[in-house]
């Protein structure tokens, strides 16, 4: 059976023998349910606190938040000082979404769910497409020696999480142990935050995973239907469109996609950079990516790049700035917003983006993805989603609303 193996450094508890030495590993087994009543429990539930707050998007007056894993928070923000949770979409393994013309498009662990969304507080199901996304897995909670999947039957189950324990094992001195393999990991439509992994482009979804996009054909909305995959050979983490390319973040570097045939994009060129997590938005002829280093994400140093794409097939990097924790960012007009994590918003001039350059920085906030909205920002971190307003000054708060 198939076994991850993961290289790090533990203290070492010294064996009799010089040549070995013991070191205390922990070991994943899957927590699993049926496929069939791992269906069965999508749809529709009662409002409900957040377990752990993960991607947004905005759609006309209202802010759908994803719980990691469990499924999607509908907020009504017509009022923005005044948020209010209206309804919960029980989704086990859901982490991304999308919506044109009230039609929602919702992703589980192998599934596509469409949603009738005209009444906000009460979603229906319309459609499932079975099988149509790549088989994930819950994330790990830290350094995985060992998966045992002896009891895992992908045939008939799903994984829902991960039991943990802890185990001795004798090494010798001159193991080479080797990572084997993760989990891989036109109308009207919403804005969604730039760590998506969905977008709606014209009639056409567009889902990745680590090193695939996915090509739905919705004008037919509540029946799509998947067109292609095309393959992308970096490990993706974040799609973005604008006009008619995409841009997908990678670890290595920024991929453009054209959509001369909306059904097979085709890959133009790539701007590679320093490893790390990376997402990636676009506005006119540049693009504007964080690049976040440490942990899984590579090296320590993280940045922000200023990119021109004024050809597609030739992209080039204008500057770096030095930055912290970035995660998702956001751009309105000659302003860009970076979600800075435990560091905070950093708001930049761009009006000149060879000359990009950080003008504030509000350190009372962790965040983590940001949608500047035409009349207000919207911004999610530690299970709270922020309403900032447009100010003279920079950004001024209007709402903060805790989901749990």
């Amino acid at each position: 059976m198939k076994k991850l193996l993961l290289i790090f450094v533990l203290a070492a508890l010294w064996s009799c023998s010089d040549d070995t030495y013991t070191e205390e590993v922990l070991i994943a087994t899957p927590l699993t349910t049926t496929i069939a009543d791992f269906r069965a429990s999508v749809g529709p539930g009662s409002v409900q606190q957040i377990s752990e707050s993960g991607k947004i998007y905005a759609y006309q007056e209202y802010v759908l938040v994803n719980d990691k894993y469990k499924g999607i928070h509908i907020i009504d923000n017509s009022d923005p000082a005044n948020p209010s949770k209206i309804g919960f979409i029980n989704v086990p393994g859901n982490v991304d979404m999308a919506v044109k013309n009230d039609i929602l498009y919702v992703d589980s662990w192998l599934d596509l769910y469409v949603f009738d969304f005209t009444d906000p507080a009460n979603p229906t199901l319309i459609n499932r497409l079975e099988e149509v996304l790549p088989k994930r897995t819950p994330d790990f909670e830290g350094n995985i020696w060992e998966v045992n999947y002896d009891e895992f039957d992908p045939e008939t189950e799903v994984i829902v999480g991960w039991d943990y324990r802890t185990e001795l094992r004798q090494f010798e001195r001159n193991d080479d142990f080797v990572l084997e393999s993760a989990n891989d990991s036109g109308g009207a439509t919403g804005t969604g935050g730039s760590l998506a992994r969905f977008n709606i482009t014209g009639d056409y979804l567009y889902v990745v995973d680590s090193f695939r996009i996915f090509s739905f054909d919705i004008s037919n909305l509540d029946n799509p239907q998947l067109r292609g995959e095309t393959s992308v050979d970096a490990g993706v983490e974040t799609i973005f469109s604008d006009g008619d390319y995409l841009y997908i973040g990678s670890p290595i570097g920024m991929f453009i996609y054209g959509l001369s045939n909306p059904g097979d994009p085709l890959y133009l060129s790539q701007v590679t950079h320093i490893t790390g997590c990376d997402p990636v938005v676009v506005q006119g002829d540049i693009a504007y990516v964080t690049v976040r280093g440490g942990g899984w994400c590579g090296q320590p140093d993280s940045l922000l790049d200023v990119v021109d794409v004024t050809d597609r097939s030739n992209p080039f990097i204008l500057k770096s700035e030095t930055m912290n924790e970035p995660y998702g960012l956001g751009v309105k007009g000659d302003r860009l917003y970076v979600s800075d994590g435990s560091y905070g918003l950093a708001v930049y001039d761009i009006s000149d983006p060879l000359e990009a350059s950080r003008i504030i920085t509000y350190n009372d906030l962790e965040i983590f993805d940001v949608i500047p909205m035409e009349q207000w920002i919207i911004m999610i971190g530690n299970n709270t989603l922020y309403n900032y307003e447009y100010t003279d000054e920079g950004i001024g708060l209007i709402a903060s609303f805790s989901l749990n």
